[in-house]
């Protein structure tokens, strides 16, 4: 089986504007959906090649990686076992007819009460980030349907303290080759 690159993708969890007082607070993920669209199981093993490398967390700021299967069932994928080389899910087994989800991003725990201070207000200063591209192996005679998909979430903190959404958006990642992959 030899790895096929599908696009660039972005995860980060950070300040929009690092050191500035009282500014929004930015987490993105990246998303896979893979269809196996024959009829029988398909082998898959995708590959995250980064710059920065990930990392598995910074302060309040923590890498979560996950499967959501055919059934709609989501199980947190170990970030222990994402980032050993090569980074990525390993080993991964899409029953015929299936739908999968992969993500990964990097969300901000629930932090103690922001400590406002005059150089930050209260936007927590922990941050994560990777980007650089995405590749993909797959059985042999494997048709795998796949899109990707960018998901924000800009946050702040309400007076008391607490994380709120204050907007959210998505958008499609274009593949090399389009969608439909051949293996």
């Amino acid at each position: 089986m030899a790895f096929k690159t599908l696009t660039s993708f972005e995860a980060l969890s950070l300040p929009v504007a690092p050191g500035v007082p009282n500014v929004p607070y930015v987490q993105q993920g990246f998303f896979l959906q893979i269809s196996n669209t024959e009829n029988t199981p398909a082998h898959v093993d995708i590959e995250y090649i980064s710059t920065p490398a990930f990392v598995e967390e910074n302060g309040a700021a923590k890498l979560f990686v996950n499967v959501i299967d055919e059934t709609g069932a989501p199980s947190q994928y170990p970030a222990a076992t994402f980032l050993t080389a090569p980074i990525g899910f390993k080993a991964q087994v899409i029953p015929q007819r299936s739908t999968w989800l992969f993500g990964v991003q990097y969300i901000l725990l629930p932090p103690p009460p922001p400590t406002l201070t005059p150089a930050t207000g209260g936007t927590p200063q922990d941050s994560c980030e990777a980007r650089g591209i995405v590749r993909i192996q797959a059985s042999a005679g494997a048709k795998l349907l796949i899109l990707a998909t960018v998901r924000q979430v800009f946050n702040d903190y309400s007076p008391a303290g607490a994380l709120i959404d204050i907007a959210e958006g998505a958008y499609a990642v274009p593949l090399v080759g389009g969608p439909e992959h051949i293996f």
